[in-house]
């Protein structure tokens, strides 16, 4: 019998993975794991940096069992010969579950954009040694050191796992690329257990990916206002980034402007990226359109002190950003809130991409992050939002802009904020500015 055969009969002894039912509920769901050669994802930013091993593990199908607890264990089955059963232990999969903080389920529409935008957002969570297992003795398990699940930004259900090994350097790389579905029923049912709140009433926009239109933003039900004051600004949008990071690997799904030599060049409606597309690949066949040149001309900021209405209360800052063309009335008013200015990093400018970012939304996670941050960083109490508004107050869509989210940091020298706008699946940098606090 087969190496990897044996394994998956291992498994079937020690966790049950036939769908097995309780008196109440089923307790275990399996998916199909696809996984993508470079001729069928040519436009991997991964290729310039992943491990020499890339292409060597596979696993078949993912087996998601419910604990005691009520976490889950996800549990890859090998696909050849090189490759063992892959276990992440006991996951909190409640943090993955697109969500509305408690203290803003009074507003339907805030409820509505909360959810929406963190299903639209990507939550890739790191597991570090210690925190996954590798049963066998191929390849794999030896060298293995990093496990990534992630939900990814596109419709409901779609999620990946990426392996990362050892360079000689020290550092880790992508050694193993997977995606497959999570279970679509368990969906709907963690989904209405962590919001008390219908999944059909939810479900067209997760899963088809309805815009959210003609939706007012009350920011009071977000905070109370205490102060404010007019913030003056650099604009460092006439220079460039370093090309570090996402960012570097990224630039290869630039499709317009390439060799750009400022930020300025990307405020326009010609830029375009490459698109993200089912199941979860750039693809740059399908050129992703933007409307950049509303955010080519910052005119004013506010600084404001306000308290967060979670449980907490607490005393956070929010940045108001009014962006007006020449010659037009119509504004886009980029708001960020709930920050606080002590958990901002001291960097320089060659440091940047370790900056505070987090997508665009309500109580989100981060795009990134380690297990231990998620669960630190729940999303029934997180005060963060970051939303786009017209003139009048009214929902803009960040993804039709061409913007993800921002990226904070504070000069360790001269101790100016810094703002840099992440562009569309965080490509480029469709903005940076300078404030005095």
């Amino acid at each position: 019998m087969k190496k990897y055969a044996i394994a998956s009969l291992v498994f079937l002894t020690m966790y049950g993975c036939t769908s097995k039912q309780d008196s109440e509920e089923k307790t275990s769901y399996s998916a199909q794991i696809r996984e993508m050669k470079d001729n069928e994802y040519p436009d991997n930013p991964d290729i310039s940096i992943r491990h020499a091993l890339d292409g060597q593990f596979s696993h078949t199908e993912v087996h998601i069992q419910k604990t005691v607890n009520g976490s889950f264990d996800f549990v890859f089955l090998p696909g050849n010969f090189e490759s063992d059963t892959l276990i992440i232990p006991a996951v909190n999969v409640m943090e993955y579950m697109p969500s509305a903080p408690e203290w803003i389920k009074g507003d339907k529409d805030l409820t509505y954009l909360a959810i929406v935008n963190q299903e639209w957002n990507r939550q890739q969570v790191k597991f570090l040694e210690g925190q996954f297992l590798l049963k066998g003795k191929s390849k794999e398990s030896t060298l293995i050191k990093r496990v990534d699940l992630a939900r990814n930004c596109l419709n409901a259900y779609l999620w990946e796992i990426i392996g990362y090994a050892e360079k000689e350097d020290g550092s880790l790389a992508p050694a193993y690329h997977g995606w497959f579905n999570f279970p679509k029923d368990l969906y709907a049912q963690l989904f209405e257990k962590r919001n008390d709140l219908k999944y059909s009433e939810y479900q067209a926009s997760l899963e088809e990916w309805v815009d959210p239109v003609n939706r007012m933003v009350d920011f009071e039900e977000l905070r109370d206002e205490i102060d404010e004051e007019v913030l003056a600004f650099q604009n460092l949008n006439d220079r460039l980034y370093p090309l570090t990071g996402e960012r570097k690997k990224k630039s290869r799904n630039i499709i317009y402007p390439k060799n750009a030599t400022s930020i300025n060049d990307f405020l326009n409606d010609s830029t375009q990226f490459a698109t993200f597309s089912i199941p979860g690949y750039y693809n740059t066949k399908d050129p992703r359109a933007t409307q950049l040149s509303r955010i080519a001309n910052l005119r004013s900021a506010k600084l404001l002190k306000v308290e967060s209405l979670n449980s907490k209360g607490q005393l956070l800052s929010e940045l108001e950003l009014v962006f007006q063309n020449e010659g037009s009335d119509d504004q886009l008013i980029f708001t960020i809130g709930g920050i606080d200015f002590d958990k901002i990093d001291s960097l320089t400018i060659d440091t940047h991409q370790k900056g505070y970012q987090m997508p665009m939304g309500i109580s989100n996670h981060s795009f990134y992050e380690t297990y231990d941050q998620m669960l630190k960083n729940t999303s029934y109490e997180n005060p963060f939002y970051a939303l786009l508004t017209d003139e009048k107050g009214y929902f803009v869509d960040s993804h039709a802009v061409g913007i993800d989210g921002p990226l904070l940091w504070i000069d360790k020298n001269s101790g100016l904020l810094h703002l840099m706008i992440l562009s569309f699946e965080r490509h480029a940098f469709v903005g940076h500015y300078a404030f005095q606090l």
